[in-house]
């Protein structure tokens, strides 16, 4: 019997909740995938599922005034941004250590395990997310600060 996405979802990320205090408000299952939220007392965990893309989009967000904002759509120079991704993260801190979408690894991949390619593929994302943005999880957002600007860019360059 496999195991539902929620449950791997939990089990990967508890150390979430045990660690730093986090509290899971939702984890619904949406058209395309999931929406997950994590919240503590200083900023939220974002992690987006989406089926097509086969791909955990994870973001980090600072809380404003003790809630979750999700970023303005779409992002101007002038936006007050929130939240960031872990991959923007990564691109500063490990390059190598960012997760490409399941169906690059190619159906040979430990990913495509009828059993267990699911739990794997999720821990990696969970493994970076403790290992490199322990700090933003703890309150540190001062890399939100240097990548403010590359967001910015990025956005306006996609216009």
């Amino acid at each position: 019997m496999s195991i539902t996405f929620e449950k791997i979802i939990e089990e990967q990320f508890k150390f979430l909740v045990s660690e730093f205090q986090f509290k899971l408000e939702k984890c619904n299952r949406t058209q395309g995938g999931f929406d997950i939220l994590y919240i503590n007392v200083f900023c939220a965990v974002h992690i987006v599922y989406e089926f097509r893309e086969a791909y955990l989009f994870i973001t980090l967000h600072k809380l404003k005034n003790g809630a979750f904002v999700d970023n303005p759509r779409p992002i101007k120079s002038d936006s007050l941004i929130t939240g960031y991704s872990l991959d923007d993260i990564l691109s500063q801190r490990a390059p190598n250590a960012i997760i490409k979408p399941a169906y690059a690894y190619g159906e040979n991949s430990e990913y495509y395990d009828k059993e267990l390619g699911m739990a794997l593929y999720v821990s990696q994302f969970a493994k970076n997310l403790k290992k490199y943005a322990s700090d933003v999880l703890t309150g540190d957002f001062k890399i939100f600060k240097l990548l403010e600007p590359i967001i910015k860019k990025r956005a306006q360059d996609s216009i």
